[in-house]
């Protein structure tokens, strides 16, 4: 079993409504899809900034 934690967090209504939809349209629990999203969140910001820098 993996080390979890609980957090909250407020969010609008009609966001709320929103989430709901895409978690049901991916056949997942709203809580599961906001766990997924928070992992991609998670795994983009700790990647490193990849800048491309072009000689003038």
């Amino acid at each position: 079993m993996a080390n979890t934690k609980l957090i909250g967090a407020r969010i609008k209504p009609e966001l709320e409504e929103r989430m709901k939809a895409l978690a049901a349209r991916e056949r997942r629990t709203v809580s599961d899809w906001i766990r997924c999203r928070l992992e991609d969140a998670v795994a983009a910001a700790s990647q490193p900034e990849q800048h491309s820098s072009e000689a003038a």
